[in-house]
């Protein structure tokens, strides 16, 4: 059977405007990722109690996961007006970078590849992080994800 959809190409705007001492900063940035054949969006909620993994990579699609290669443009938002919630993103059994996610405040990554290290350490390479698990800090907060892929 031979696929009837078609692909079509995401445009994301960010656009920063602030006047300080009477001058206007900032800029307009628009980012265009072709080829996008599916998008998910949806709203969950994210207990205090244990992370709850809220997006899965791998080499194969199943419920709840995309496939790695594939991923384009994925986007965050915490959708709390005064809570925050821990982003971790896992790579294996041990790896993890964490993020803080402010009330109201997005995020945004168009690819799998993280790194981190030990103090002192220098850079060894980048690796795909596996999953993605979300902690509310001291109550419930309900939080925006957008994924587009190939």
């Amino acid at each position: 059977m031979a696929t009837t959809l078609s692909t079509a190409t995401l445009t994301v705007s960010i656009q920063e405007n602030i006047t300080l001492n009477g001058t206007k900063q900032g800029a307009s940035i628009n980012a265009k990722f072709g080829k996008i054949k599916q998008v998910d969006e949806r709203i969950f909620t994210v207990p205090t109690s244990s992370e709850t993994a809220i997006l899965n990579l791998s080499s194969s699609a199943s419920a709840g996961t995309y496939v790695t290669s594939k991923v384009r443009y994925v986007r965050f938002t915490n959708l709390d007006d005064t809570n925050f919630v821990r982003l971790t993103f896992v790579s294996g059994s041990k790896n993890r970078f964490d993020t803080k996610l402010e009330a109201g405040r997005s995020m945004i990554f168009s690819n799998a590849s993280i790194s981190g290290s030990a103090a002192g350490a220098s850079f060894d390479s980048f690796s795909n992080f596996t999953s993605v698990k979300a902690t509310a800090n001291s109550s419930a907060v309900d939080v925006g994800m957008f994924v587009a892929t190939i």
